[in-house]
């Protein structure tokens, strides 16, 4: 019973945290995704300007591409792993599949 209780406990602590704010200490990586109608395609962007404070619910423009493209991206999750942040594009759903933006080094946001 212990043994199964360890197991448990390591494997929720690899998990990440689900926060409803953080603070990136620095720039991002987007990632966007396309679906196809047989496949889906990502790409990543490097180097992509954060506001100082994200939280679950904002809208965030972004600019990205060596042509650079501006977007809408709407905060639905943001999921935080020691100093490292991904936030996502939608609340659910396959998270190698969908739009996201990753950051290290990220913090949780006090309630400021």
């Amino acid at each position: 019973m212990a043994l199964a209780a360890a197991v448990a406990g390591s494997a929720v602590a690899r998990e990440p945290d689900v926060v409803a704010a953080v603070e990136p200490g620095g720039p991002g990586v987007l990632t966007k995704c396309r679906n196809w109608l047989i496949a889906s395609t990502c790409k990543t962007y490097q180097h992509i300007s954060l506001p100082p404070r994200i939280s679950v619910g904002d809208t965030i423009t972004i600019s990205f591409g060596s042509s650079p493209k501006e977007v809408v991206f709407p905060v639905a999750r943001i999921a935080l792993k020691g100093d490292h942040c991904a936030i996502f594009s939608k609340a659910s759903g396959d998270r190698h599949g969908m739009d996201k933006i990753n950051v290290a080094p990220c913090y949780r946001a006090e309630g400021r």
